[in-house]
């Protein structure tokens, strides 16, 4: 059997899952490019924009009017994808914006259940690979969208949230994130988020936390918590990057590291290749275990040239700044779009990882976490 072959069994074997994902391929129509041209002239906010754009996918995709979305899910080979609800609005991270896409994600696994589920247990995950559903886990990056109100923050589980992010780059009520100017640790509420995060089951997210807000956060918390996407600071330093001691951390506490593919964090080259991706797979891997390294992409889109200018410009209300490279045009040799996710499976394999490795670092490894920490 060549490597191309046993790359592409293993992928198609195993259980795959991308713990910060898009739903799915970018595809766009026809109107909604034209729209999209309209409104760039207009000058429209971005955060509107971006809306209307997934509106219009949305109701393209209910109406069985998206060429090429479910032959791209197969391209990918994804089994489960964890997908961000409640960033983009007039402001970001708000309980409106929350509750606007909650109603839209809602409304597609109502209207699609042959197609797509809603993962609320390890059991789900499992249960969707047999049935040939495409599984899709509801995550907030940041806990601004319930404030100060746990009860909220319960109201949110019941709705189907199973991953929640401390925080985004920026502070909250609850810590800090990773592009503060003197990130500090949890809050004393931050704490009791994080108690009350494990007494429900909900997965701690610490993908955009600081270093000091995400080593509070693996000592406060009674179950194993992920970083679902990142990077390692010691191989390529930018914000993103997490210490070696998280590293350390998450492995010694039984936990999730997901290596993302974003470009501008895995190298300072414009054009980076997956041997650089695999350098921080390489390093988590020697300092928090193998058993504990998985894969969130958080990248893949395929945006229209239009729109990548007006992204980058709306990442500066996220919390990024001029030195964080962010690019949205920016591409992965060997991941250029969400579809190549294949290729990551073969790079692992050609890379030396064994065939169990692999099955762990595809998909396995979160299984097992998101078990402990969901149920």
């Amino acid at each position: 059997m060549t490597l191309d072959e046993r790359a592409a069994q293993l992928h198609r074997e195993a259980i795959v899952i991308d713990t910060m994902s898009l739903l799915g391929p970018d595809v766009y129509t026809k109107e909604m490019l034209a729209w999209l041209d309209e409104a760039v002239a207009r000058s429209a906010p971005t955060w509107q924009v971006a809306l209307h754009m997934q509106e219009m996918q949305h109701r393209a995709l209910l109406d069985g009017e998206l060429p090429g979305y479910w032959e791209g899910w197969e391209e990918a080979g994804v089994d489960v994808a964890s997908v961000t609800l409640g960033a983009f609005g007039e402001k970001p991270f708000t309980y409106d914006n929350a509750i606007a896409d909650l109603a839209q994600m809602t409304e597609t696994f109502d209207r699609l259940p042959d197609r797509l589920v809603k993962i609320l247990t390890a059991d789900d995950i499992v249960r969707a690979k047999r049935d040939r559903r495409r599984g899709v886990i509801l995550n907030f990056q940041n806990t601004a969208h319930f404030g100060d109100d746990l009860g909220l923050l319960e109201r949110f589980y019941e709705l189907g949230l199973r991953i929640i992010q401390l925080t985004y780059n920026q502070r909250n009520l609850v810590g800090d994130g990773c592009t503060e100017r003197n990130p500090a640790g949890l809050s004393r509420f931050g704490v009791g988020v994080v108690k009350r995060m494990n007494e429900l089951g909900i997965l701690v997210d610490l993908g955009h936390c600081s270093n000091p807000t995400s080593l509070d956060a693996i000592e406060a918390s009674e179950r194993p918590v992920a970083v679902t996407h990142a990077t390692c600071a010691s191989v390529v330093a930018h914000d993103r990057g997490k210490s070696d001691d998280v590293l350390r951390a998450i492995g010694e506490s039984g936990g999730y590291f997901g290596v993302c593919i974003v470009p501008f964090f895995i190298s300072t080259r414009p054009d980076p290749s997956l041997d650089e991706w695999l350098r921080h797979i390489d390093r988590v891997v020697q300092l928090a275990g193998v058993e504990h390294v998985g894969i969130g992409t958080d990248w893949g889109t395929e945006l229209p040239p239009q729109f990548v200018h007006l992204l980058n410009d709306e990442m500066r209300r996220f919390g990024f700044r001029e030195e964080h490279r962010v690019d949205w045009g920016a591409t992965v040799d060997g991941f250029r779009t969400w579809r190549d996710w294949p290729n990551l499976t073969r790079s692992l394999l050609e890379h030396g990882y064994s065939d169990d490795e692999v099955r762990g670092l595809i998909g396995g490894n979160f299984l097992r976490m998101f078990r402990e920490a969901v149920g």
